[in-house]
């Protein structure tokens, strides 16, 4: 009886002593992860060995502890705090050389590092995606979109969304928005050869409506490109409008746009469209 006794005093003097200390240590240990944040997580190379041949669901796991441990921290990521990209990238990075087919972990990548001021970290990890899901035309995607939104470097842009659209599942408009971004890289004849090459090999009659009514206007683009710089060439200045390629006889007249826009010269001698090759509505 006695021994029963000590055994159910030790057990509530343990419980009282949880219930008084436990909300202390849950405020110490927040506190800790608050002001020493972990800006890093374990290589693949210490955790691959450990997984063994369960590579696949430990990469599960990492993704729901990042996910959790994302989940309460949104907003402060929202203040542009330069302490989350190093550790989302280095988690995310073991998550996919763990499982390198994981799409998910690539999606989550695009969220929270291209929107989060490292469209470079996020490439980077869809470049490993564009490796081993070769066949998925969203890698390239997301790649080109990065670059063209956040880089705004719309060469590069252009020729990842080229690639892209040749994939399978792909949206027969990443074709027109690749050439568009040509356009604003100036390269009219990547936009053309890559467009008529599109046209051959798509039988949806919408695309080829719109990839053809594309192609007339980049070659019309390209056409008064090279007459401004024959004008360049007899003048030794550029001229201020596509009036003066009619008056000296470059060109019979001002080719209309097919988009219903004008053309137009801007001042480093470049040709470019008012419409930005979109249709414009008729007035009624």
């Amino acid at each position: 009886m006695a021994k029963a006794v000590k055994i159910i005093s030790l057990f509530l003097i343990l419980f009282f002593y949880l219930n008084v200390s436990f909300p202390n240590l849950k405020h110490e240990r927040e506190l800790f992860l608050k002001y020493n944040f972990i800006d890093s997580a374990l290589p693949s190379q210490f955790i691959k060995p450990l997984s063994l041949e369960f590579e696949g669901l430990c990469s599960d796991f990492l993704l729901f502890k990042f996910m959790t441990f994302l989940g309460g921290r949104v907003e402060d990521m929202k203040k542009n705090n330069s302490k989350y990209p190093k550790y989302i990238f280095s988690a995310l990075d073991t998550i996919t050389d763990l499982d390198p087919y994981y799409w998910d972990a690539y999606y989550f990548a695009q969220m929270f590092l291209a929107f989060n001021n490292d469209p470079e970290g996020a490439n980077t990890l869809l470049e490993k995606a564009r490796k081993y899901r070769t066949d998925d035309y969203r890698p390239p995607y997301y790649i080109g979109f990065n670059y063209f939104y956040f880089l705004k470097d719309f060469k590069k842009g252009s020729q990842y969304l080229m690639k892209a659209s040749r994939l399978p599942g792909s949206r027969y408009y990443f074709a027109n928005l690749a050439a568009r971004l040509a356009v604003y890289s100036f390269q009219h004849r990547d936009g053309i050869i890559f467009l008529e090459e599109m046209l051959k090999e798509t039988t949806d009659k919408r695309a080829k409506k719109e990839f053809q009514l594309r192609i007339t206007t980049l070659e019309i683009l390209e056409n008064l490109e090279n007459k401004v710089s024959e004008y360049h060439k007899l003048f030794d200045i550029y001229p201020v409008s596509l009036k003066e390629l009619v008056k000296n006889g470059l060109i019979d007249k001002i080719p209309d746009d097919p988009y219903g826009g004008k053309f137009i010269i801007m001042q480093n001698g470049r040709v470019y469209t008012t419409s930005d090759m979109v249709m414009k509505r008729k007035k009624k």
